[in-house]
């Protein structure tokens, strides 16, 4: 499951937040006193009612002698429950029905349980309809299960832990494809005008992973291997699905031969829908992805939707042939996607833009541990198991399967994915069962790896020194752990590499162990460049002051991507007019985009006129992610001629993306003229909205209050989704204050679109307003989406922080004019004393 409003998460020191809320308990894995087997759905979705007839079947085989089963259970309207013939007592209460088997079913039997049923689901599955104000919305009906929802759309066992082969079989309407797991049985057209698809899936799969999806769609068709590769789009998409969907052979192709284990399942299908509410979902052969993914040619220029594509791709083996055994452990799901991803990344375009991607995850995941919480990336510690799916479980883990790695080295690293794959295959497993089978195909001891890196929160914070002894011929450079230590975050162990460029670069492999450590290297001369780990293989934050010669060489000589941009960002710093012209200089001179954006980025901190002056020049690059870091840049300076040059670009660019950019720095610039330009630019159509989703963002930095009513009005049901989203984001910058609008943004919160209800959290949480409790508490209450109760209650803790604050200070005020006041009363006592002795 990938999705791009990830967030939430342990334990923290006293700088940081807490992951988890008073409520909190610990989960673990449910017992299975009987074995589930095999599930049979037989399902008949109502779409104008938006309801869901079904039957179940469920084949058990008893583990001890048992006398009821407990299914997961929630709205739905049970009719009959059946062992065969024979009906059986059963009962609900919330989230559960129990069935009485009548009698003991002793150990090694097995059963089956049919259940008649029909539901209105609010959850599990979903309906799509077009409306007055959406008229081109498609009919649709699309599963979730993860992480605990397929017991809103029918009875099942809904752990992980809980693996079954399935059969799905959906009567639609005539013109509807329904896809679902596994091969496609048959497909029957009924009397009624309806067709019947049955799909049947043999190996075992967790219950999470069943899906159906039922609409219209073209199908275009591939193979890999004999295995059919099938894209199900949206009728008229079928070149953007052709687009986007391009690079799936050759993923398919790359994770097969890096794992040794060729893909598992008879198909593999990814269908497109409307309103997803992740970016993706891996269903065990049958991946759901949001029509958002779909490329027109423009957009194709500088982005592309293979990250999502490979990710989902990636769990077909990480999360469906090999299973969390809890969600205490689902980064054995979503960290493999993670990094997988980004391995696909590094084969497809090469080591540069793998480094930058690995970068960019470790940048996301220090903004969440800076801004929201601490937490181990293996907690069992939640309210919501979907709390858990943020940037420590996806980021994190990446980054520290990254670092396991460089730990064991290539040829160790791929040896032991490739014995974990084929010892648990179709299996659940634990973190633990992870770390044997490496331990068991390599030979090394990771217990103080894992312990560090999994169990423990944090990561290392490096000040790194470095001084050249000219009469020993001696480098010496020190390395401290700046990080608060304590029971959560320790002082971290791990090895790093040192480059020093003295004539020739080399790298030396150090370990570090301590909290401050001295390492020293004899050379025949004072080296011109000292790099610490270059190739970023260490999850960590670094500062490490250089000379400026010594920064210099590496942004020109550097062979590490990494490397360059931390010299950009030690160069910044400096700001002098020859700072300025070497940025300049090396900005067209270097081949990676992604260092010439950086470089922009500096020139941008710098903020002088030479620094505006050299942007202006660089705004002529051709790669258009270099193009969109200029234009980011610019936005650093409150100047009429940046204003003008962001105003050029906003009105046309090849690139969606460079145009965005032009409108959010348009906005940071103050101009008197960003107001117009940007209301302007609303006209303009783009892929995913991203021009207007910029322009809103803009009118953020700007604070005109103009852009309120605006504002306002995009946030109305009937807007695109991805501009309604910014639209509402944007109100709590510039409204904060306003009742009316504070009014307006409670009225969100019973949106039927979850984004728009965590933006408008968001929003309302800018306004640090009590009165907004009573409304964040009233959705806690009713919310079935755990991001949205998760939002809600930081929000409520902010709020109450703000008020409590505000009461501290008052109760401070309030003392210190007592204080006054009493002073004032001594003075005048005493003044009154002195003019009696007088």
């Amino acid at each position: 499951m990938k999705d791009s409003l990830i967030g939430n998460c342990s334990i923290a020191d006293a700088t940081h937040s807490t992951f988890a809320f008073p409520n909190a308990t610990e989960h673990y894995a449910r017992d299975t006193l009987v074995q589930t087997e095999h599930v049979r759905l037989e399902v008949r979705p109502d779409f104008k009612n938006k309801k869901l007839y079904g039957k179940v079947s469920t084949r058990f085989r008893a583990k001890i002698g048992v006398f009821a089963v407990d299914f997961d259970a929630i709205e739905l309207d049970i009719k009959s429950v059946k062992v065969g013939k024979k009906n059986l007592k059963f009962s609900q209460t919330y989230g559960k029905l129990s069935v009485n088997l009548g009698k003991e079913v002793k150990e090694g039997e097995r059963f089956t349980i049919d259940i008649e049923y029909s539901c209105m689901p609010r959850r599990g599955i979903f309906f799509n309809y077009p409306d007055k104000e959406y008229p081109n919305r498609p009919i649709q009906a699309w599963t979730q299960g993860e992480s605990d929802e397929s017991r809103f759309w029918f009875p099942s066992i809904d752990d992980p832990n809980v693996k079954v082969s399935s059969e799905v079989i959906a009567t639609v309407p005539k013109k509807f494809v329904a896809v679902s797991n596994g091969k496609l049985v048959s497909e029957k057209i009924n009397r009624d005008g309806t067709k019947t698809f049955h799909w049947s899936h043999e190996i075992p799969h967790s219950v999470y992973l069943i899906s159906l999806v039922a609409g219209e769609f073209s199908e275009l068709k591939d193979s890999y291997d004999e295995i059919p590769l099938l894209y199900y789009v949206p009728k008229g998409r079928e070149e953007d699905a052709k687009r986007t969907f391009a690079n799936t052979l050759d993923m398919m192709k790359f994770f097969s031969k890096r794992l040794g284990f060729r893909y598992p399942y008879p198909k593999y299908s990814q269908v497109t829908i409307a309103d997803f509410i992740f970016g993706g979902m891996e269903n065990t052969s049958a991946t759901t992805l949001t029509d958002s993914c779909l490329l027109d040619k423009r957009a194709k220029i500088d982005y592309n939707s293979d990250e999502l594509i490979a990710h989902e791709l990636a769990h077909q083996w990480f999360g469906d042939l090999i299973t969390c055994r809890d969600w205490t452990n689902a980064w054995l799901n979503e960290g493999f996607a993670t990094y997988f991803e980004a391995l696909y990344h590094e084969y497809h375009l090469g080591a540069d833009e793998f480094a930058y991607k690995m970068l960019l995850e470790g940048e996301e995941y220090f903004g969440e541990d800076r801004e929201r919480y601490r937490r181990p990336i293996v907690t069992n510690v939640y309210e919501d198991s979907v709390e858990l799916f943020d940037r420590h479980l996806y980021n994190k883990a990446a980054l520290v399967l990254h670092m396991l790695r460089f730990v064991l080295g290539d040829d160790q690293f791929w040896r032991a994915i490739r014995y974990y794959v084929q010892k648990h295959k179709m299996q659940n497993v634990t973190t633990e069962d992870f770390r044997r089978a490496i331990e068991e195909a390599t030979g090394r001891n990771l217990e103080p790896f894992f312990e560090q890196w999994f169990k423990k929160s944090g990561y290392p914070e490096f000040k790194v020194s470095y001084e050249w002894n000219e009469s020993a011929k001696v480098a010496k450079v020190v390395v401290n752990q700046n990080q608060p230590t304590n029971g959560e975050t320790p002082v971290f162990g791990f090895p790093v590499e040192i480059a020093i460029i003295a004539g020739k670069r080399k790298v030396h492999r150090v370990e570090i162990r301590e909290k401050q450590q001295t390492f020293l290297f004899p050379l025949s001369e004072a080296p011109s460049a000292v790099e610490f780990d270059p190739s970023n293989w260490m999850l960590k934050t670094l500062e490490f002051a250089r000379p400026k010669e010594m920064l210099l060489k590496i942004l020109k000589e550097s062979p590490a991507p990494v490397e360059k941009i931390r010299a950009v960002q030690e160069l910044s710093k400096l700001g002098t007019q020859e700072i300025v012209d070497e940025l300049r200089s090396v900005f067209f001179k270097e081949r990676f985009w992604a260092v010439q954006s950086r470089i922009a980025q500096a020139l941008g901190q710098i903020r002088s006129k030479a620094a505006l002056r050299a942007l202006l020049q660089c705004l002529s690059v051709k790669h258009p992610k270099a193009r969109r870091g200029v234009v980011r840049a610019l936005g650093e300076f409150r100047d009429e001629e940046a204003a003008a040059a962001l105003i050029r670009v906003l009105k046309y660019d090849r690139s969606y993306f460079v145009e965005m950019e032009a409108a959010i720095s348009l906005g940071k610039t103050k101009s008197q003229k960003a107001f117009d330009a940007l209301k302007k630019s609303l006209e303009k159509e783009s892929f995913n909205e991203v021009i207007r989703v910029g322009v809103f963002q803009g009118f953020e930095a700007l604070r005109d209050e103009r852009a309120i009513p605006i504002a306002m009005e995009w946030s109305r049901y009937g807007k695109p989704q991805k501009v309604r989203e910014a639209a509402v984001g944007v109100l709590g910058k510039i409204a904060r204050g306003k009742p009316d609008v504070l009014d307006f943004l409670h009225n969100l919160l019973y949106d039927y679109w979850w984004r728009v209800k965590m933006y408008a959290i968001s929003s309302i949480e800018e306004f640090r307003d009590t009165r907004s409790l009573g409304e964040l508490y009233k959705l806690v209450e009713r919310e079935l989406e755990g991001r949205v109760k998760r939002r809600a209650k930081e929000a409520i803790k902010k709020i109450r922080e703000d008020r409590d604050r505000t009461r501290e200070f008052k109760a401070l005020r309030d003392d210190l004019d007592k204080l006054k006041e009493d002073d004032r009363k001594l003075r005048d006592r005493l003044d009154l004393l002195e003019t009696k002795l007088k």
